[in-house]
């Protein structure tokens, strides 16, 4: 394989740093030596960091991985930069996946939440074509309000879905997770699935807005803006660390399992922006409430938090703690912008 120009060269020192973990960890990219890997947004924080892993186990080991890279808009030729002129890397713009079903791959990456009923049939004909093997990332979101009398989401769990109210596409997702699993039953297709908490990391596109908006403003040294209620339990994960869990699902050798992806401890955004401000006190950032009308109530549904039992079964733990997290992340940022 001819590489043109080493990812190294490419990004900034703290952000290849962070890739590196990836490429790093104890998930063996051997697994995919040779092989064809696409990936569904490959633009958001978490698509180009696994994007970008690959890509430097090919400059490390040469492991002559062939990525397709597909997102919904072009902005991923701007993102990616001078990686387009790689040879180990193609990309495609897709809204629906119509254009991919010619594509042939040996392992699909699906980090897209399939929310709409063309681009879900669409991927898994590309998938069921292929015999690929196969990981299809919903949004935590999707178990709804969940009343279990516990204090932690299980992936059994599934809760109350107002289909009319603020999350429209949980039905979808919990369509394309049972389209995915009659794959699995009826032609013993090697489909895993996740359900991602929400992620944080430096980058705007994939980052949970609300974490993003407060790492913003500590690299512009604006006082930190929350809602008042913002200190209820959520779960949220490091990109590294989501990552990581990603690839070891897909490489799990039980079709059909669901794994919760999230932190082993839970947080808040009041949490994560009071870490911020002791982290970098020679700021002298100070944490600004905002008005909501309505607050916590003692009847609310289960806390968003994930157990993440069945993911540490495969061996695999999250080992970035908030605080390293927000520091990461923060010094990124930083470096972008000089």
């Amino acid at each position: 394989m001819s590489i043109i120009m080493e990812v190294n060269t490419l990004l900034n020192y703290e952000l290849y740093s962070d890739i590196l973990r990836v490429t790093e960890s104890d998930v063996n990219l051997n697994e995919f030596k040779g092989k064809t890997v696409l990936i569904t947004g490959a633009g958001e924080l978490l698509g180009f960091y696994l994007t970008c892993a690959f890509l430097i186990s090919n400059d490390l080991y040469d492991t002559k991985i062939k990525v397709i890279a597909v997102d919904s808009s072009d902005d991923i030729f701007k993102q990616y930069g001078k990686l387009t002129y790689r040879e180990d890397i193609d990309f495609t713009v897709s809204e629906d996946y119509s254009n991919l079903l010619t594509t042939g791959a040996d392992c699909v990456i699906s980090l897209k939440p399939l929310i709409n009923d063309i681009s879900a049939l669409n991927m898994f004909e590309l998938i069921n074509k292929n015999n690929a093997r196969a990981v299809i990332n919903s949004r935590s979101s999707v178990y709804g309000d969940v009343f279990n009398g516990r204090d932690k989401i299980y992936e059994g769990d599934i809760g109350y879905n107002d289909c009319c109210g603020e999350n429209p596409d949980i039905q979808s997702m919990r369509c394309s997770e049972s389209a995915a699993l009659a794959l699995v039953k009826q032609y013993g297709r090697d489909i895993k699935l996740t359900r991602m908490c929400s992620v944080y990391g430096a980058m705007k596109k994939g980052c949970d807005k609300k974490y993003f908006d407060i790492l913003t403003d500590v690299i512009d040294k604006n006082d930190i803006e929350i809602e008042k209620n913002d200190g209820a339990l959520e779960s949220c994960i490091y990109v590294t660390d989501a990552a990581s869990a990603v690839l070891k699902v897909l490489l799990d050798d039980k079709p059909g399992d669901i794994y919760n992806i999230a932190s082993a401890k839970a947080s808040s955004v009041h949490i994560f922006a009071q870490f911020c401000v002791k982290l970098f006190s020679n700021l002298d950032l100070k944490i600004v409430y905002k008005e909501k009308p309505h607050t916590l109530s003692p009847m609310a549904p289960t806390v968003k938090v994930l157990d993440i039992s069945k993911l540490k079964s495969l061996g695999i733990s999250p080992e970035v703690e908030l605080q390293d997290g927000i520091v990461k992340a923060a010094k990124i940022l930083y470096e972008s912008k000089k």
